[in-house]
């Protein structure tokens, strides 16, 4: 009985699907942003691991430059005029994601592994953005002792490790690397193997007011509790199908000379190879415009 366990563990069931892992570089500008006092005019250009949106990251049969004014990953037929034809990824997923901090005030404007606590958020959003963080009544949050109690309260728990959006000092996704660029680790799960598909990616990157094109506000569960009646907001569903919809100026996304081909055969020959592929997202989407 011994053995047939030792071996039933052992099975190799050569699946299609693969994972995989490696490192997401984004250019420092991608954490770089212009903010103006709206009292005085004055602007600051700040860099903050804050600034950097989700990061969308798929695997696609191919990428091509003359769909868009940037690259993309090839399109399906155009059934309706004015939308994009399926990109058809053989999956994919995003280094941070958003999730609901606790007000309607932010919905779909916090993402995960960006915020390192209570007191971060306020801080953001309250002397950065200028947009304070208020409650259900429109009262400036300005304790993160009260905060952090609304959280539990709202989603009935008991410690910060459950609010996934509470990243502490070390555990934030992206880090400076030597260059003066940001980097993280990106897991794609399960991902159907193809000799030949390329991994091709974008960033999302706030507007001045810190809104997000990705976001979903209509939907997500729904809060109507006492005088609320708001929705949650969720990462859309459609990213990797369909990015060219969520893609706009100041964004960031991979351009044709770092597409990143994966050549093995097949998933058994990927998994052997134990590759760790590095992602470069550089192209500033709208900047060949600006200069001209």
């Amino acid at each position: 009985m011994i053995l047939l366990l030792t071996l039933g563990c052992a099975l190799d069931e050569h699946l299609p699907q693969v994972d995989i892992s490696g490192t997401v570089v984004v250019p420092r500008a991608a954490a770089t942003r212009t903010y103006t006092d709206p009292l005085t005019g004055e602007a600051t250009e700040i860099v903050d691991v804050r600034n950097i949106g989700p990061v969308v990251i798929g695997a696609y049969p191919a990428i091509r430059d003359d769909l868009f004014a940037y690259p993309h990953p090839e399109m399906g037929p155009v059934i309706d005029q004015g939308i994009p034809g399926n990109a058809y990824p053989y999956g994919g997923g995003t280094v941070g994601r958003f999730d609901f901090a606790c007000f309607e005030h932010l919905a779909c404007r916090v993402s995960t592994g960006r915020f390192k606590d209570y007191d971060d958020v306020l801080d953001w959003f309250g002397n950065v953005i200028d947009d304070p963080v208020k409650d259900e009544f429109g009262f400036e949050v300005e304790s993160s002792d009260f905060y952090r109690d609304y959280c539990y309260d709202l989603f009935e728990v008991t410690a910060d490790y459950e609010i996934s959006w509470v990243s502490g000092a070390d555990g934030l996704d992206f880090v400076v690397n030597d260059d003066g660029d940001f980097e993280a680790q990106y897991n794609l799960w399960q991902v159907t193997y193809f000799e030949g598909m390329q991994l091709w990616g974008f960033v999302d990157s706030p507007s001045e007011r810190f809104n997000f094109t990705t976001c979903d506000d209509t939907r997500g569960q729904q809060n109507s509790e006492y005088v609320n009646d708001y929705f949650y907001g969720t990462g859309r569903f459609d990213l990797l199908n369909f990015p060219a919809n969520y893609i706009s100026d100041g964004d960031f996304v991979v351009g044709m000379d770092d597409v990143v081909t994966l050549s093995q055969v097949d998933a058994d020959a990927y998994r052997e190879a134990a590759e760790t592929p590095m992602i470069r997202i550089g192209f500033e989407v709208g900047a060949e415009e600006e200069a001209k």
